[in-house]
């Protein structure tokens, strides 16, 4: 059964290839999503995609073909003639892994195991996506049948022909997406809550991924198994290893992080004999396949071990947080009365800064008005004495003194003009107008002492000139007078 979708001339489109088809866009716009929500790169995720798609279609036909040599003429025939044989599910993973190390050797990806992180909620959609595709083949069925009647459908077999007849056989492939569709579910709530600790979430996946395959494989007629071992399939191999290598890994943290516990050792014995039980009820199934249900039961029982323990472990190597204290009344009640402390010493720190403040401004206005008398006599004094010389009248600010005299002291430039004029608009010197003042009055004082210094500068210049031109003429005469005399 491979239910034909379109025809066009001499081209065939199946059901099961349509869905896997639709899959992939469904994985990786997850994924993209995911990812990019998480500060990572959209260029990282767009250049992983061709890559992902061409190593993961070629290790998994790669380990499709390798399990079913029988099928094929060579390696060549498996990636030319894909109407021979499928593809295995397995295989996906190592080409994935492999393009997200490509991204990140391209310097495209901040991080391999965040990136991984983001990669596996993803994965695991797009593979529950691809294990509904069988529903169109005989592909992932059960090794056993379905003998009751009223279960003779989905969710629990699927009508298989046989020798000309229909045998209904456990639907593998249905719990296969099922489980991968929680497993996704699952990471992607991990992922927000451990997204801190980078690969954590990675890890998690292949944990639970382990512990619930090696089961599921268990029960398929056609899986896959290495040429030289018929008796338990690639895939559960696979299972076995990461549980080991994540059982080790946590167990290196843990002890790193938190220092050696003696309950480590009981952790350790239970997993290894998790993973010896898990063994021994695969060898029953095969040998007692009339008693499968209770064996099953016991290997499932057995892979939840191998996850907990597991799971325990990386709690155990999870960064410590801080412990929160139960607060008493009487601690609550002495806080506040701390604080009230210091709120009321702020306050008098606060009036003490003001009534210091206050005496400062005092002090200043007393300076200020001393300096604003001395500078107006001055200006007064020079404006009298120095009425004959021209100079640049510019407009100024009009000071009132309290009587008849405005004087005008500061211009745009900042300089004195020292003029005074009766005028009937009034304005009052304020403290800046008076800095302003008395910085424009060393300024003009300090102009005039320059210009007169130039001037005699000036002068002994002339006359050091004119002492040269009288030498010089001196010289000349009497080397004049000299000659004449030589020669009389």
């Amino acid at each position: 059964m491979n239910p034909i979708a379109i025809i066009v001339d001499n081209t065939q489109i199946h059901w099961d290839a349509i869905i896997i088809v639709l899959a992939v866009p469904a994985w990786f716009f997850s994924f993209h999503s995911l990812y990019c929500a998480n500060k990572g790169r959209r260029i990282a995720s767009w250049i992983f995609l061709p890559f992902a798609v061409l190593m993961g279609a070629i290790s998994s036909r790669l380990l499709y073909w390798y399990s079913h040599v029988e099928q094929y003429k060579g390696f060549s025939q498996a990636l030319e003639d894909f109407n021979i044989g499928c593809f295995s599910m397995l295989g996906i993973l190592p080409g994935l892994f492999l393009a997200a190390v490509l991204v990140r050797c391209l310097r495209l990806s901040k991080s391999l195991p965040a990136f991984l992180d983001a990669l596996v909620p993803a994965t695991a959609m797009g593979m529950g996506l691809m294990y509904l595709s069988c529903l169109f083949n005989y592909n992932c069925r059960g090794k056993f049948t379905v003998d009751i009647v009223s279960m003779q459908h989905l969710p629990f077999a699927t009508a298989v022909p046989e020798a000309g007849e229909l045998s209904y056989r456990f639907a593998t492939f249905f719990w296969s997406a099922v489980f991968m569709f929680i497993l996704s579910y699952v990471c992607t709530e991990f992922y927000y809550i451990k997204k801190k600790e980078r690969g954590s979430t990675a890890c998690f996946f292949l944990l639970l991924f382990s512990a619930g395959q090696f089961i599921l494989d268990s029960t398929r007629y056609d899986a896959e198994y290495f040429p030289f071992n018929g008796f338990v399939s690639i895939l559960q191999i696979f299972d076995g290893v990461c549980i080991l290598a994540l059982t080790i890994g946590f167990s290196i943290r843990a002890i790193k992080r938190k220092g050696f516990k003696w309950y480590y050792i009981l952790l350790w014995l239970g997993q290894a004999g998790a993973m010896t039980a898990t063994g021994m009820m695969e060898y029953m199934v095969q040998r007692y396949s009339d008693q499968h249900l209770k064996y099953y039961g016991f290997m499932g029982l057995s892979c939840v071990a191998m996850f907990a323990i597991g799971f325990i472990l990386y709690l155990r190597g999870c960064r410590k947080r801080k412990a929160v204290r139960k607060v008493s009344a009487a601690e609550v009640q002495a806080e506040t009365a701390a604080v009230d402390k210091k709120v009321s010493k702020r306050a008098e720190d606060k009036d003490r800064d003001n009534e210091i403040k206050e005496s400062v401004e005092k002090s200043h206005s007393k300076r200020n008005e001393k300096l604003r008398k001395t500078v107006i006599e001055d200006v007064y004094e020079e404006d009298t004495e120095d009425t004959s010389e021209d100079e640049e009248e510019e407009d100024m600010d009009i000071l009132d003194l309290g009587d008849t005299r405005n004087l005008t002291l500061v211009d745009a430039d900042g300089y004195l003009n020292k003029s005074v004029s009766e005028v009937d608009e009034k304005e009052y010197l304020n403290d800046d107008d008076l800095d302003t003042a008395v910085r424009s009055r060393k300024r003009s004082k300090k102009r005039r002492h320059i210009e007169d210094e130039y001037e005699e500068d000036e002068v002994d210049e002339r006359s050091a000139v004119m002492a040269f031109i009288g030498a010089v003429l001196a010289a000349v005469g009497l080397g004049a007078l000299f000659a004449s005399r030589k020669k009389h």
